[in-house]
């Protein structure tokens, strides 16, 4: 087993124990009012993200200054840096970060040099020193648990509810939230992390598009994935991605049990992206899940066959064209494999017991 399978086990041994208590989440309401306190900062975190995406050169000579002017909003400093990083080699960074951190100590230098260490005991270190300089810093304190979450440790989703009771309004700590609810099997959690995108009030601001559709991005999928399908289109409705509204829906569809609705929309992506690794992987599932494996299947297959819209759209071989989809889905996928490392997964699965079906 896994270091984060034994400690989430441990985790729940603990819980049912009645050792610990279950700690709950702020309400959204209370998320509301602390975004409203943080207008100002969110305002001006939209200003700098226009003028480094802009022009990066400039921008960031430009947004150096306020952050210098503006240093009770960390954000900033931050935003600068994941641009700085992009352009710019890492162990340049923690030089720089160093340096700054030695000549100016403070909780946020400590958090930058965090930030570019490429050491998990080191990214520990200077998140603490961080937290030492200053307690209520609840955006290292996010960071921390989230480099323990990679390390397997038990106690850090109970820890970060914590934090979250306390600063309702710590985006970073609800962003982390979504991405650690799901193995700590609180879909709620998830439900409530999406729910409190995007932080960015003005919503003519470049950042509020950009980061309202993400959010809404992320949102349909965490709630997809809860099955919260009833929730998921209101989020696609200003998701300017026909290719993801597409293939959203077409989950929605699987997961309500409606296959031909789902294959149709599927059809549509593969009929101008023929190469969409997502969409063929997709396809390839469906064969699987929902056509001509079991007696009722191929029954019904016969019926989708007879229907007018959907007389064209299933392959005569549908075991095959599986195989053929799964394959092709792992030679698109084969020079960027980490990126799509659990269908990756998946597919050499579902590859090897139909090679084992065959034979």
């Amino acid at each position: 087993m896994s270091r984060l399978t034994i400690a989430l086990i441990a985790l729940l041994l603990t819980t049912s124990c009645g050792l610990l208590f279950e700690p709950s989440l702020p309400s959204m309401a209370e998320v509301a009012e602390a975004k409203k306190s943080q207008a100002k900062e969110w305002q001006i975190l939209s200003e700098c993200y226009f003028e480094l995406a802009d022009n990066f050169d400039e921008g960031q000579l430009i947004v150096a200054v306020i952050v210098a002017d503006n240093p009770q909003y960390p954000r900033l400093a931050l935003l600068l840096q994941d641009y700085e990083l992009m352009h710019s080699k890492p162990s340049a960074m923690l030089r720089k970060y160093i340096e700054l951190d030695t000549k100016q100590p403070s909780a946020l230098s400590a958090l930058l040099v965090a930030r570019v260490q490429a050491n998990r005991a080191l990214r520990i270190e200077f998140a603490q020193l961080a937290l030492e300089r200053d307690p209520q810093f609840a955006i290292a304190r996010v960071f921390e648990l989230g480099v323990r979450a990679e390390g397997g440790e038990a106690d850090v989703f109970n820890r970060l509810v914590i934090l979250l009771d306390d600063n309702p309004g710590c985006a970073e700590g609800w962003r982390l939230l979504a991405q650690l609810a799901p193995l700590y099997a609180h879909d709620d959690y998830v439900i409530a992390a999406a729910l409190t995108e995007p932080w960015v009030l003005d919503t003519d601001s470049v950042l509020y598009a950009d980061s309202k559709e993400i959010a809404d991005k992320v949102a349909a999928v965490k709630l997809l994935q809860v099955g919260e399908i009833e929730k998921v289109l209101p989020r696609l409705s200003d998701v300017n991605d026909p290719t993801f509204v597409r293939l959203t829906k077409a989950a929605a569809f699987a997961r309500q049990n409606k296959p031909l609705e789902s294959l149709l929309l599927i059809t549509e992506v593969l009929s101008s992206e023929p190469d969409n690794p997502v969409a063929i992987f997709n396809r390839a599932l469906l064969y699987r899940d929902y056509f001509g494996y079991t007696a009722d299947d191929v029954a019904a297959v016969k019926q989708y066959r007879a229907h007018p819209t959907y007389a064209d759209l299933l392959p005569q071989d549908i075991r095959l064209a599986e195989v053929n989809d799964l394959k092709r889905f792992l030679e698109l996928t084969k020079k960027n494999a980490q990126d799509y490392i659990f269908r990756r997964t998946q597919a050499e699965y579902r590859l090897a017991r139909s090679k084992n079906s065959d034979d």
